[in-house]
């Protein structure tokens, strides 16, 4: 079965807490730049707190193990 989804993974994710606490992942980017972009622009925005910019690790591709 052919995968839904193509293309290279994200490698940065911004993640935050909503207003009932709940940890939340905001938003994937390509580049540490566009996720430190949005979020700054998510904390002006005064809904989530704690809101971080983290690396992405991949899991290896099980297909490709062994090779």
């Amino acid at each position: 079965m052919k995968a839904k989804w193509q293309g290279e993974p994200k490698l940065w994710r911004v993640r935050g807490k909503s207003s009932d606490g709940l940890t939340v992942t905001l938003g994937n980017h390509d580049t540490e730049t566009e996720a430190q972009a949005d979020a700054a622009k998510l904390l002006k925005g005064k809904f989530y707190r704690d809101v971080t910019v983290e690396p992405i690790t991949h899991a290896a591709d099980p297909g490709q193990q062994g090779t």
